[in-house]
């Protein structure tokens, strides 16, 4: 069933999630009255047949799902979700459709029905798994699975991540394009070993927080072979080396990683991961004399350009920083404590790449990690922790 006393906070979260969905659908936030004079109902309406990008209604489809998800746990029992859920749909539709007339005054924004149909299917999709999320259980999976939250949000996210588009094919030819480069290259550079083996190993802790330590092998393997042999079968995905590579030096490492305490492992893990993204953050390390204006609007960068990219790279820094502060939990850290440490090495980078080339640097990266942080502080603290609290770390909640 669903963590007694929680609706308040995925009331919460509703109100998170429809402030960043706010922000986002109406950014710049520079009204003006366009000037072709058709009116946001009658553009809302001719727009139904227009065809999306791919990236464009997949983007559209997973920003609405949190929405749904956690709508419907706030207003819901567990007994009543199934009643709540076509509610939860039909209100998330209109605030889809609210949004979307009002882009029609912003600078910049497009009026779209298909967008509406994208989101609504986001809000479907998210109310949908509240069904599961009320049960506690997923298929096969355990019963207490969903007791924490935080480590299955983030494998999810890697999963949303690195399986997009999450399009199979049977064509053959496809397969060999994805096993191409394991044959054709040679060579495995230390920083790319360095990246993956450090995000496989982080993979590997999310699973053991969330089947267990007895478990944490099996689970593992079945995680690293699930995601390459999916790269296998997508479509625009392939293998590289340094991925294989780093899978097997991570599948390797672990067991041995599993005698440490938890404490331990949080914090080399905590300094793998956080090492390469500070490196990864300032390479090549060309920095120029002048510096170019800091950005201190935050997001502006997922507002321009590609709507795809921008997607892919919301969840690749979503998860980077959310596992950043699950691993310094595991060490012991208070939320509190480890949000200003990441935010304060995100901000010195962000500032650092002023004096890069090529380099947004801004403050969306600290102000992410920020909105992470409140996120992972309003979810169910793990039942573990509530009846007999943690000795060697610290609850995310806390």
């Amino acid at each position: 069933m669903i963590v007694r006393g929680t609706r308040k906070t995925f009331a919460l979260l509703t109100l998170v999630v429809v402030a960043v969905l706010c922000y986002l659908e109406l950014y710049p936030f520079a009204f003006r009255m366009p000037t072709d004079g058709e009116g946001p109902f009658r553009k809302l309406i001719e727009s139904w047949a227009e065809r999306p990008s791919r990236g464009d209604f997949v983007a559209n489809v997973l920003a609405y799902i949190p929405l749904g998800l956690f709508a419907t746990l706030a207003l819901a029992s567990p007994r009543t979700v199934l009643r709540w859920s076509p509610v939860v749909t039909i209100v998330g539709a209109a605030l889809s459709v609210v949004l979307e007339l009002t882009q029609y005054f912003v600078e910049g924004r497009v009026t779209s029905a298909t967008d509406v149909c994208a989101n609504t299917l986001g809000v479907l999709i998210g109310s949908a798994a509240a069904l599961f999320w009320a049960a506690n259980r997923i298929l096969v999976l355990q019963v207490d699975m969903f007791a924490k939250p935080v480590p299955i949000i983030l494998l999810i996210d890697w999963l949303a991540y690195r399986l997009y588009p999450y399009v199979p094919t049977t064509d053959l030819h496809k397969f060999w394009a994805a096993l191409k480069a394991l044959v054709t290259d040679r060579q495995v550079h230390s920083y790319d070993l360095w990246r993956h083996t450090s995000i496989w190993l982080t993979l590997f802790a999310l699973v053991t927080a969330v089947a267990g330590h007895r478990r944490a092998i099996v689970g593992s393997f079945l995680l690293s072979a699930f995601i390459l042999v999916a790269k296998i079968a997508i479509v625009e995905k392939a293998l590289s080396i340094p991925e294989v590579a780093g899978a097997g030096l991570g599948l390797w490492l672990w067991p041995f990683a599993l005698l440490f305490s938890k404490r331990v492992r949080g914090y080399v893990l905590a300094a793998l991961l956080g090492g390469y993204v500070a490196v990864d953050r300032l390479q090549p390390f060309l920095f120029q004399d002048t510096p170019r204006a800091f950005g201190w609007f935050p997001f502006r960068s997922f507002m321009e350009g590609s709507l795809e990219l921008n997607l892919m790279a919301f969840l690749e820094k979503s998860f980077l920083y959310g596992s950043l502060l699950f691993l310094l939990s595991e060490a012991g850290w208070r939320l509190r404590n480890s949000t200003l440490l990441v935010a304060a090495v995100l901000f010195s980078t962000s500032w650092a790449e002023t004096y890069l080339p090529g380099r947004s640097a801004e403050s969306t990266d600290a102000a992410l990690v920020m909105l992470i942080a409140a996120v992972f502080a309003l979810l169910p603290v793990d039942s573990h922790h509530r009846r007999q609290g943690c000795r060697d770390c610290a609850p995310l909640g806390q």
